[in-house]
This record gives C-alpha cells, sequence and structure tokens, in this order.
C-alpha cells in the first residue's frame, strides 16, 4: 500500500538525519515516525535510545510511555515493560494501551486466552476500534499468531463502519499465509474497487490469482498494475511472463523475458524465466545450460538448482538429481517442495533412510507444519518399515484440523486397508468422501485392490447415489 511505503521511506530518511545528526530538532511524530523504523528492521535497541532521547524533550507524553513498554515487550524485557505499565495504567487516556500491552506480555508467555481477554477488552473501551485492532493485529503478526490476528481482523470488518484499507491488506495476508486464497482474492478486489490506482493492490491480486492457478484473471491484474504505472515493474513483467508460460505460450514469455533483459542485462529473474520456458517445452539441453549459467552468477538461486534436479531426474540420473537439491536444503529457509523432492529422489535411489532421515531434520520446522505433500511423503517413508508409526503421522496431523485433511483421510483409509483394518479404513473413507468426493478416484488408484472390496465399493456407490 502506497501510504505504507511512504511513510516507512519518510521513516528511514528521519533515522538516517538522526543518526547524522542527533542535536536536530524532533517533532515528537518524528520521533515516534523513527522509533518505527527501528521497529522495522528489529532494532529494538536504537528504537529504545529515540524513546529515551524524546523523553527528554517531550516528559509528559504518554504516548512515547507506551511505545517503550511495547519496545520492552518486544525485546523480551517484561519486568521494565512492567515498571513503565504500572505507571500510566491509571490514566484514563491510556486505559486501552494498558490492556493491549498486558496482552503482547500474555502472548509472549503462551498465555493465549488471557491475552484474549485483555486484548477484547482493549477493543471494548476504545474509542478508536480500528486503531486498537491494528495496534494489536500488528503485535500478532510479528509474532507469527495468524490465526488470532486473523480473529480481530474479521471482527474489525464487522464493527467498523469507515473502511480500513491496512486492515483489510492485513486480513488478505493472514487469509494468505493460511492458504486461503479465494478469501484472500475476495479481499483484495475489494480494495481494487476502493482504490483502482493502488498498483500494489494489483500485484498482489495477480499473485494470488497466480496461486490459485487463474492465470488469466492474474494476466489481467497484471496489466491494470502496468497501466496505473510502468515504473518498478519488472516483477510484474516476470510474473505475467510466468502465468503466459503456463498458458502454454512460451514463445511469447520469452518475448518479454527479452524485453527485461534488454533494460537490465543482469537480471537472473528474467533468466530464470527463459530457462524455465525451455524446460517446458521440453528443450531440456538448452534450459540445462541457462540453469547452469544462473547459478555460476549467484550460487544462492536455489530454484535453478531445483529445476536441473527436476531435469535429471527425467533423465533417471538421480545421483546428479542429489547432488542439485542438496543445494536447496538448508537450515536457515526450507522451501517444503524442495524437501518433497529430495525425499522422492532419494526413494527413486532406494536409500530410504537416508530419505526418512532427511525429512525428519526438516519436517517439524514452521514452513513445512502445514504441508501436506511433505507429510503425506514422511508417512509414506515411514509406512515401509512401520505401518502403524505412518499412520499415527497422519493421525496426529489430522487432529491438529491440518490442510488439505481430505487428502490425509483418503491416505489413512489406504493404510489401514494395508494394515487389514478395514473397519477404520471405511470410517476414513466416509469422512473422506465427504470433504472430496472427487478425490476417491486417486485412493482408487492408490489402491486398486479397494474396489474388488464390496464393503468399501457400497459405501461409495452409496454415498454416489445420495448426491
Amino acid at each position: 500500500m502506497s501510504e505504507n511505503k511512504n511513510y516507512i521511506l519518510q521513516s528511514e530518511q528521519l533515522a538516517k538525519r538522526y543518526e547524522n545528526d542527533r542535536q536536530h530538532y524532533f517533532k515528537l511524530e518524528e520521533f515516534i515516525a523513527i522509533s518505527d523504523y527501528y521497529v522495522l528492521i528489529n532494532n529494538y535497541k536504537n528504537a529504545l535510545e529515540v524513546n529515551n532521547t524524546a523523553q527528554i524533550f517531550y516528559p509528559s507524553s504518554f504516548e512515547l510511555k507506551t511505545i517503550k513498554a511495547d519496545l520492552y515487550i518486544r525485546n523480551n524485557e517484561f519486568e521494565k515493560a512492567e515498571k513503565v505499565i504500572k505507571n500510566i495504567e491509571h490514566n484514563s487516556d491510556v486505559i486501552t494501551d494498558v490492556f493491549v500491552l498486558r496482552g503482547e506480555i500474555c502472548i509472549k508467555k503462551n498465555q493465549y486466552k488471557s491475552a484474549e481477554k485483555f486484548f477484547d477488552k482493549a477493543i471494548e473501551l476504545s474509542d478508536d476500534k480500528d486503531i486498537t485492532i491494528e495496534m494489536i493485529c500488528d503485535f500478532l503478526m510479528i509474532m507469527h499468531q495468524i490465526s488470532l490476528a486473523k480473529k480481530y481482523l474479521e471482527l474489525a470488518q464487522k464493527i467498523i463502519r469507515d473502511i480500513n484499507p491496512d486492515l483489510m491488506y492485513w486480513l488478505a495476508k493472514c487469509y494468505e499465509c493460511e492458504l486461503e486464497y479465494r478469501k484472500a482474492a475476495n479481499i483484495y478486489e475489494k480494495m481494487t474497487e476502493i482504490n483502482p490506482f493502488d498498483e500494489n493492490i494489483w500485484d498482489e491480486l495477480g499473485d494470488i490469482y497466480m496461486l490459485l492457478s487463474e492465470y488469466e484473471k492474474a494476466i489481467k491484474a497484471f496489466d491494470l498494475r502496468l497501466a496505473v504505472s510502468s515504473e518498478n515493474a519488472q516483477e510484474t513483467l516476470i510474473n505475467k511472463a510466468e502465468c503466459i508460460s503456463v498458458l502454454g505460450k512460451n514463445n511469447e514469455a520469452i518475448k518479454i523475458y527479452n524485453k527485461i533483459l534488454d533494460f537490465e542485462k543482469e537480471n537472473i529473474d528474467a533468466l530464470f524465466g527463459i530457462a524455465k520456458c525451455y524446460e517446458r517445452e521440453k528443450i531440456y539441453d538448452i534450459a540445462e545450460k541457462l540453469y547452469l549459467d544462473i547459478v555460476s552468477q549467484n550460487p544462492d538461486y536455489v530454484d535453478a538448482y531445483y529445476s536441473l534436479a527436476t531435469i535429471y531426474s527425467q533423465r533417471n540420473e538421480f545421483k546428479i538429481a542429489e547432488q542439485f537439491m542438496r543445494k536447496t536444503l538448508n537450515d536457515i529457509e526450507i522451501i517444503p517442495a524442495f524437501l518433497t523432492q529430495m525425499g522422492k529422489i532419494l526413494l527413486q535411489q532406494n536409500k530410504i533412510k537416508e530419505a526418512e532421515q532427511t525429512m525428519e531434520k526438516f519436517i517439524h520446522s514452521d514452513s513445512c507444519k502445514y504441508d501436506y505433500q511433505a507429510w503425506l511423503l514422511y508417512a509414506e517413508i515411514i509406512a515401509l518399515d512401520d505401518i502403524d508409526k505412518g499412520i499415527e503421522i497422519l493421525e496426529t496431523k489430522y487432529n491438529e484440523s491440518f490442510y488439505s485433511i481430505a487428502e490425509v483421510c483418503y491416505h489413512l483409509a489406504y493404510y489401514h486397508f494395508l494394515n487389514n483394518n478395514l473397519s477404520q479404513s471405511v470410517i476414513y473413507i466416509e469422512r473422506s468422501l465427504e470433504l472430496d468426493a472427487d478425490m476417491m478416484k486417486s485412493f482408487f488408484e492408490l489402491c486398486p485392490e479397494a474396489m474388488l472390496n464390496e464393503q468399501i465399493m457400497n459405501v461409495y456407490l452409496s454415498y454416489k447415489t445420495k448426491k
């Protein structure tokens, strides 16, 4: 959102001025903006220093005191935060902020029910509920408490009469984090109606359409973004070209990538896009050369390693594919699709124990927590030696309200069938039919012998008859 970008830019400029000339006079709102900038880059030490300086000039500002308590909380200095809160808690002007701060401390201490009570009270007492909800959700999203942030952002849409684009944007981001892409698209669509000249929202909408595999809609969104402004549009053009390529128009996509390279010769993303077009055309020799050129220029470009591994897997050269896939896995950030691909390549080489160890190293990371493909593969690997343990893994995910629960149900039905527990297999088939009946085809592909089982076929045919 353009207002946010402008505020961040102005805050950064003020911070540089503060660093270069601390004798310069700053207004209260400028001190707060400088502090906000340091918070944005997670530099709480500098943010607190700015706050202390500001209080010398504005000693009676309760806003500075509440900000200071918030900074202490974010920096895990709870005793200092409590001391500040006690000094201001009886002031009626900041009573709402006090409840928010106490809620933040509870979040930090994993006391979520208590936190909600404090946040609910803050919203109840607030005269500016949108600002209060914004304070709460800013903290929750930094703490990766997405579900709780979503709760308050959805509440905001119901109780706040005036449109608040920031809260709408954050709600869309929450939906994205929880893979509710259709809901996110609905929010972005409303935002483009409110402000059709915000290029960032058109980009966000295009990105969501891509995640929904609605590539024609994505192209239209990117075109409208380009119509609003053609400045700083390389990423938009690359995403548009990717959509065109996915739709099979690779020559057209390559033309767009080459236009980008005409203006920016070292744009590796554009070069990667060209390589991907050749790969999709199954011209693997050219794609391979381009990917190798990319990683020689940028050894950290993991997508190129993944694509090289894919090409070598196509050629059944799994040992080389494994070497490239290992370059995509690190302890800093794990992409679930890369982990899944690595597991499959190891299985192709019958390296079952190594596949298990690799999956276990990363499977419990936050990024893999809800990735159903990674968990299904992990359960499959475990079930090769211990089918009961494979079942236990998937039933745990089922009880966690796991994403793509229908697919989990079908696999549980399959494992229980293999384990000669027909009654439990039928239970999961019934559950999965209610969730997504179309996936029954995948179950029969996984377990064709089930088509010969009278009880399972009766359940399936009975469901089809009712529908």
